[in-house]
């Protein structure tokens, strides 16, 4: 038997590149398309298709495999490109995991802005390769999901990711060397941060914030025809959780706010240094009031769905900029 060596569980690491059409797939380089991830890890699914046989014995049912496919899941952080809204340097290195997870981006270079946010259609596909301890997963035609998207006072901006997509087969390869990133983005602190609250349009309420958290709530479905398969995002029902310190009711009531059914805009911004912001905004209603301990003071968290205009695109976003005149 050809045992091979014991390798570290951490020895592992991505490589994603976005099609640039959906049919055409592509090859991602471990020099040019590294992402990096954060407790990644890995597997494998199918559509599993039973045979209940009539046996005079009892017995597990044997089965047949379906439709396979696998995903990749870790933590990433999101932090400004280096440019943002100019041509050729305003993507963001975490654009290649919203892209897929139904996102399209959006640059103004007179504003210097560079805006993610969501779509219902035509959405990125990607291909992904995912290194780990001598195996090989290839992801092919993937969509994502994200969750835990969090920009929180003590801590960087940073979500969860999940890339799925379709396998043929678990292979042997050695951890190539992968280009990664190397932004270390900034920690929020009271120094550097502002939230503000908003509701039916009106002025924004700077408040004590503590954290805006978005789970996109993607739905990622294999569909499988003659001839056909691909991974698409069936729906997306977002949610978001707000966590502030009280305020004063004249201000800003929550309750009165939830049981007028009234539309409610949040958003917390960082600045990365100098001018350099990123931003993390949601539409929608509050569905729960929750009174909760925030660092052993009365506060609340807020929770709701992230709701659309009629335009749509505009239920939540996540927009990089130079505030610089």
């Amino acid at each position: 038997m050809a045992q091979p060596d014991l390798q570290q569980f951490k020895k592992r690491g991505l490589a994603l590149a976005l099609r640039t059409a959906a049919g055409v797939p592509v090859n991602p380089s471990a020099v040019n398309n590294g992402v990096l991830l954060f407790n990644g890890s890995s597997g494998t699914e199918f559509d599993k298709i039973e045979r209940p046989l009539d046996r005079p014995h009892f017995s597990g049912q044997p089965f047949a495999v379906g439709a396979k496919r696998a995903f990749i899941e870790g933590e990433f952080e999101l932090y400004p490109p280096l440019t943002p809204g100019a041509a050729a340097t305003s993507d963001a290195d975490c654009g290649v995991l919203l892209l897929p997870a139904g996102m399209a981006v959006i640059k103004d270079a007179d504003d210097k802005t560079t805006r993610y946010q969501p779509i219902s259609a035509d959405i990125a596909v990607a291909d992904a390769k995912w290194w780990h301890a001598g195996t090989l997963k290839s992801v092919a035609a993937a969509r994502n999901n994200v969750t835990g998207l969090t920009l929180a006072i003590g801590d960087r901006f940073k979500g969860n990711v999940r890339i799925q997509g379709d396998y043929t087969t678990v292979g042997e390869e050695d951890l190539p060397s992968i280009t990664l990133p190397t932004t270390v983005p900034v920690v929020a602190r009271h120094d550097n941060t502002r939230t503000t609250v908003a509701v039916n349009g009106t002025a924004p309420l700077v408040v004590w914030g503590k954290s805006l958290a978005i789970d996109f709530g993607n739905t990622i479905a294999s569909k499988e025809f003659s001839s056909h398969k691909e991974t698409g995002i069936s729906d997306r029902l977002a949610s978001w959780t707000l966590r502030i310190a009280r305020t004063a009711l004249t201000d800003f009531n929550p309750w009165a706010v939830r049981d007028a059914a009234q539309t409610i805009e949040a958003a917390i911004r960082v600045s990365q240094g100098g001018n350099v912001y990123s931003e993390l905004a949601i539409r929608g209603q509050i569905e729960n009031v929750n009174e909760v301990d925030v660092d052993g003071d009365y506060g609340w968290e807020l929770t709701g769905p992230c709701v659309a205009s009629n335009a749509g695109g505009d239920e939540f976003h996540i927009e990089f900029g130079d505030a610089t005149p």
